[in-house]
């Protein structure tokens, strides 16, 4: 990885390496020792007013607590707690602020080691993000600046991450509480916080490579770097060399949203049996009904198929029902309302798997042609309606060529319990349906206590 420096005037000077230091970063040979970049003549106080970056107007800092970034873990923070780094505003100094630890300054101070290693501290980003350039002010810190720094990234996921900060020290009470003033950790803490960070070896990647600060007077505070390549991660690495003072870090860049808990796999009260076949959508982009088939779909709308009345559509009308594709989107389906008088406590029936609930919802269909032989199969399809899917379904037909609305209705499925985001698929061949032999012109299906459906599908 290279960068660019952008120093304070605004020129810039390529980044290169020629050898390694601490984690395997690349020392910047193209810097000079920090007493040669600072003119004795300039040595001028630094205000309490940072200058505008030259990032800002193009990205966002993902190294913001107000935006959500916050530390997880630092070796050190007796004078100033790491997460001091992640204010917006600017480092403010007050001549007069003395506390226990001594002189307060507004950033991350860590003691003036003296145990072998070297401070660091580990920042989670606002969100993942796509990160372009970084920026590093060491305002105020003037004798007390750490002299070198490095910076890492990572990128983890979430089942990563929460390893990760249950085996760092004290890393719960820090997230909930934040960093204390005046405390570090002890050397058996900071072996046990480095074996976790390092037991992911190579996802790290070098963000910065080991790099010279200046002090933190107003010609000298500001060190800006473009990155040649933009880096993706969520975690962040801050190393002192060896320990010291930095005011304020931003991490410029790209937010790449949110890192989602691991997704669970869907509870299926409903699996394959001698009831119906259970395909869940997860498992498979070629579910029954994209597959080649004896029978049209005989209820499609290439067929001529219609979505007739229903009782509810609330959130979808029938005619959702009988598309050939598959749902796009649980908008792409019919959806009930949920009964304002259902139970407040639901109970099955005795000796049944479903529910003692009378209440359901009912939607028509008619078919495009007449299923002159009967049906031979039968596909209930909940895709996409995984917390709203029905508990159950019943499917009934009539023959009605005249649409007489008074053809008596039989059963073709009898109330079957459903599963979320899965075709359900009953066939004649294996004697799960009832009166399949009957020709129908409409079918009707009911939905128990109410919920959505993608497809129903009516083979023949």
């Amino acid at each position: 990885m290279s960068s660019t420096v952008v120093s304070n005037n605004g020129s810039t000077q390529p980044k290169g390496s020629d050898h390694s230091l601490v984690n395997n970063s690349p020392h910047n040979a193209s810097m000079t020792n920090v007493e040669e970049n600072v003119d004795s003549a300039k040595l001028e106080p630094c205000k309490n007013v940072a200058p505008k970056s030259p990032f800002e107007d193009r990205f966002t800092n993902l190294a913001s607590a107000a935006n959500g970034a916050r530390v997880f873990f630092a070796t050190d923070d007796w004078f100033a707690a790491a997460e001091n780094l992640l204010q917006d505003g600017p480092p403010i100094f007050d001549v007069d602020a003395y506390c226990e630890q001594g002189k307060v300054l507004d950033g991350w101070e860590t003691r003036r080691r003296r145990q072998a290693g070297h401070d660091w501290c580990l920042i989670q980003l606002s969100s993942r993000a796509q990160i372009e350039a970084l920026e590093l002010d060491t305002a105020h810190f003037t004798g007390n600046n750490t002299p070198k720094v490095s910076l890492e990234i990572i990128d983890l996921n979430a089942a990563e991450l929460s390893n990760l900060v249950g085996k760092l020290p004290l890393a719960y009470e820090r997230l909930l509480h934040g960093g204390v003033q005046g405390t570090g950790r002890l050397p058996g803490e900071v072996q046990q916080a480095l074996d976790a960070v390092t037991a992911y070896g190579e996802q790290w990647r070098a963000l910065l490579p080991v790099t010279p600060l200046n002090p933190g007077y107003e010609p000298t505070r500001m060190h800006y770097f473009q990155l040649n390549e933009p880096i993706i991660g969520n975690i962040v690495r801050l190393n002192y060399f060896p320990d010291g003072g930095v005011a304020r870090l931003r991490c410029w860049g790209k937010s790449l949203g949110e890192v989602k808990p691991p997704t669970l796999p869907l509870y299926m009260p409903m699996k394959t049996c001698d009831q119906c076949t259970v395909v869940a959508h997860s498992t498979t982009d070629q579910p029954p009904s994209c597959l080649p088939y004896d029978f049209p779909e005989l209820s499609s709308a290439d067929e001529g198929g219609e979505g007739r009345s229903c009782s509810n559509k609330h959130y979808g009308e029938p005619w959702h029902l009988i598309q050939k594709h598959l749902g796009i989107n649980m908008g792409d389906g019919w959806e009930t309302a949920r009964h304002p008088n259902r139970p407040s406590i639901l109970v099955l029936k005795e000796g049944s798997t479903l529910l003692d609930i009378p209440l359901s919802d009912w939607a028509v269909l008619k078919l495009g042609k007449e299923a002159s032989n009967g049906v031979a199969r039968v596909i209930i399809d909940t895709k996409h309606f995984r917390g709203n899917f029905p508990e159950s379904a019943m499917l009934e037909g009539c023959y009605d060529p005249e649409e007489s609305n008074k053809a008596e209705w039989f059963t073709l499925i009898p109330r079957t319990r459903m599963s979320p985001d899965a075709e359900h698929v009953f066939e004649r061949s294996k004697n799960q349906m009832e009166n399949a032999d009957k020709i129908i012109t409409h079918v009707r299906v009911s939905i128990y206590p109410d919920g959505g459906i993608s497809r129903v599908r009516i083979y023949g």
